[in-house]
């Protein structure tokens, strides 16, 4: 099938690590037979291109300079700010007007619309130039504009009523779908871009923790950094490293160094992926200390988990969102309280003390990821929704 992803995010290089998942699917989808051009925006002027082969259309919606709505923080993040408000209306005209046009020229049997608040939006008007099937796919961030925006709401109600098929992420976010219109619903979650290895190594004989994200507020890192105080009490030893750029980096700098444990607190910021493989590698535990945050936006499935569980890590989470999915308490994994150190530092301290234990728990979490996340489980479900059209 010929078919037009098209989204806010995709990467701007061959280097960019920006949505690995995303382009993972593109190019396994693509291995499958599938025909795949991504259609997105432009950021700071970037022009048309090509990822792994496959064409990338960017569609310009501002002056160069201003063109920053998407990437990084994400919209979802920043419309609160007034001149992206304004902008937002050029990106849904040349957003609408671009695929009109670029539909028309391709002709695509599929519009696979990802994020669609607003991008659903795009693909309905595109189908009224060239009839075509359009797959919705939902992630939590988007869904989340309904309860700042409540007029959303209905847009897409409308959207999901007229779509050939909807997906979504995790549990969690498809219950969060279905409080906007009850229909039938895919889960396809995340599969991740780390190789799962033939054997499990035992785990490192440390007491090195390490959690990974983008520095925002419902990364809930902080918690993890007060943890930090009671776990460092029975575990003096015990290493911290929270890796990933973000606006909040510095704060909790800040806050490690009003604790007095910088020097068992590290925060390097964007690493390269080779660091990033070390740390996995390095580490004894894997914490995930997602919360609610102050707009309503919490974590719709966790990545980073998986890729923690495929290193064969035991790993602990907070109880919300879409984490549920991925770790089933005291059998693939730990689950706490969101917005709670002394929970975390418990949970530090039951792996920490039964290694025995835990190995069976990171073995039982690396078999849970393998039948449940694996690539040939998330394309087959992609190839299912497309054949159901």
């Amino acid at each position: 099938m010929k078919i037009c992803f098209i989204g806010s995010v995709y990467p701007r290089s061959h280097e960019d690590l920006e949505v690995p998942w995303l382009r993972k699917t593109v190019n396994l989808l693509r291995e499958a037979g599938h025909e795949i051009v991504i259609y997105v925006p432009s950021f700071l002027g970037l022009k048309s291109h090509e990822i792994d082969g496959c064409r990338v259309k960017r569609f310009r919606y501002f002056l160069a300079p201003f063109e920053t709505l998407t990437h990084d923080e994400g919209a979802p993040n920043k419309i609160h700010k007034f001149h992206y408000k304004i902008i937002m209306l050029f990106y849904f005209f040349f957003g609408t007007i671009g695929l009109m046009r670029f539909h028309r020229k391709e002709k695509f049997d599929v519009l696979h619309v990802h994020w669609p608040a607003p991008h659903a939006l795009f693909a309905f008007l595109a189908s009224l130039v060239c009839k075509t099937k359009i797959v919705l796919s939902f992630y939590t961030a988007s869904l989340m504009l309904v309860k700042r925006f409540p007029f959303v709401k209905y847009l897409l109600r409308f959207f999901i009523k007229r779509a050939a098929g909807i997906i979504a992420i995790s549990t969690f976010t498809k219950n969060l779908v279905k409080d906007i219109y009850d229909c039938p619903i895919t889960i396809i979650p995340y599969g991740t871009t780390i190789s799962p290895k033939d054997k499990l190594p035992a785990l490192e004989p440390n007491h090195k923790i390490l959690s990974v994200g983008r520095i925002i507020e419902r990364k809930g890192f902080a918690y993890l950094i007060n943890a930090m105080l009671k776990v460092l009490e029975e575990w003096p030893d015990a290493e911290l490293t929270i890796a990933g750029g973000g606006p909040l980096q510095q704060r909790l700098i800040d806050l490690s160094k009003y604790l007095k444990i910088d020097k068992q607190v590290s925060l390097p910021g964007k690493i390269p992926q080779e660091t990033l493989e070390s740390l996995f590698t390095e580490c004894n535990i894997f914490v995930l200390p997602s919360i609610v945050d102050s707009k309503g936006d919490t974590k719709g499935l966790g990545v980073v988990l998986i890729e923690a569980m495929t290193y064969g890590k035991p790993v602990i989470g907070t109880d919300i969102g879409g984490i549920t999915d991925i770790i089933i308490h005291n059998k693939t994994g730990l689950l706490v309280p969101q917005r709670d150190p002394d929970a975390i530092a418990e949970a530090v301290s039951t792996i920490f003390s039964n290694q025995d234990d835990t190995q069976k728990l990171a073995q039982q979490g690396y078999a849970h990821v393998q039948s449940n996340f694996s690539w040939a489980s998330v394309i087959s479900k992609f190839n299912g929704v497309y054949a159901s059209l």
